[in-house]
């Protein structure tokens, strides 16, 4: 199974507490190999033989009953410059291993987008929401593009590369309503019979993101550190993740400042500004060809959309609740 993200949908959780083990899953390749043989090679030079032997290698490997995964959110293109790329690595993908099963996780744009903007700061980056979201800086440069958030798009294009009846979708909303429900419907999809639910000791958030609040502090802070969106700094006190932007996200994070900011959300009320329904015909899209999924926290899915889903997907959302 290959999982090729969205970014910022549980992928952390799913690759440190899901992926595992002790519930069947072997990842047989990781974001290093998934980097060198899929995503860095120039389209002029890519060959995916080096992928398939270390696939056939990973499988020849596992152990019985363990269910072979690759995820790598880096699959489906970078959001920071627009997700450009995501429609070649599908492809690559199909080149390398045409009968794969596609696992998709989604999550609803306008919790998403905000997420993205946070792990921008993470990597270092130093401008305002209204200028990161503000899309391509120049002629020739990528930034951010809110088509990449058209989830049906390549969704579609999975659908069309490897049928539809190989491409599962899982929303991040789900997993946090119903994760046994979840987890066992992907379960079934990817044919791991001894999936007996998320053990209690993995359950929990993995990486939560800084407060939204920070965001004023955090971002200029990174003008002072070095980090992959910053590399060179005109002065230099520590490094982006760490030094700095981590304690003062630690201590932003704590009371009292979560009492007295915990209600200041600047990058979600730019997001609401700027993008409010702006997804609502690709989410209506997506409803059509997803039709198991529960969609009610995204715009543009209202319950006439969801008279339209077929019976069968009708009976497989009624059976997940």
């Amino acid at each position: 199974m290959l999982h090729i993200g969205y970014h910022k949908t549980a992928t952390s959780w799913m690759q440190q507490r899901l992926f595992v083990h002790e519930h069947g899953y072997h990842q047989i390749a990781r974001h290093p190999e998934v980097w060198k043989h899929i995503v860095a090679p120039h389209g002029l030079l890519f060959d995916p033989e080096s992928m398939r032997t270390l696939i056939r290698t990973g499988i020849d490997d596992l152990s019985a009953g363990m269910v072979p995964v690759i995820s790598s959110e880096i699959l489906s293109g970078h959001p920071f410059f627009g997700g450009m790329a995501s429609d070649d690595y599908a492809r690559r993908l199909k080149a390398i291993a045409p009968d794969a099963k596609i696992l998709v996780s989604i999550r609803s744009q306008m919790r998403i987008l905000t997420s993205v903007y946070m792990q921008y700061l993470l990597r270092g980056g130093t401008m305002g929401p209204e200028l990161f979201f503000a899309g391509d800086p120049e002629l020739g440069f990528f930034g951010f593009r809110p088509e990449h958030f058209e989830y049906h798009r390549l969704i579609g294009l999975y659908r069309d590369l490897f049928g539809p009846e190989n491409v599962h979708v899982i929303t991040q909303e789900s997993l946090r309503a119903d994760m046994d429900g979840a987890t066992r419907r992907l379960a079934a999809f990817a044919g791991n019979a001894g999936f007996d639910g998320v053990l209690p000791t993995h359950r929990s958030a993995y990486a939560p993101s800084y407060p939204e609040y920070a965001v004023p502090i955090l971002r200029r802070i990174n003008k002072l550190q070095q980090s992959v969106l910053t590399p060179a700094p005109t002065i230099k006190i520590g490094t982006t993740p760490d030094g700095f932007y981590r304690a003062f996200g630690y201590v932003l994070r704590r009371r009292p400042f979560s009492w007295v900011l915990g209600g200041y959300h600047p990058v979600s009320a730019h997001v609401e500004k700027t993008f409010r329904g702006r997804f609502d015909a690709s989410n209506r899209e997506l409803a059509k060809i997803a039709g198991y999924l529960d969609l009610s926290d995204y715009s543009g899915v209202t319950a006439t959309t969801k008279s339209a889903m077929p019976s069968s997907a009708k009976a497989r959302l009624a059976s997940a609740r």
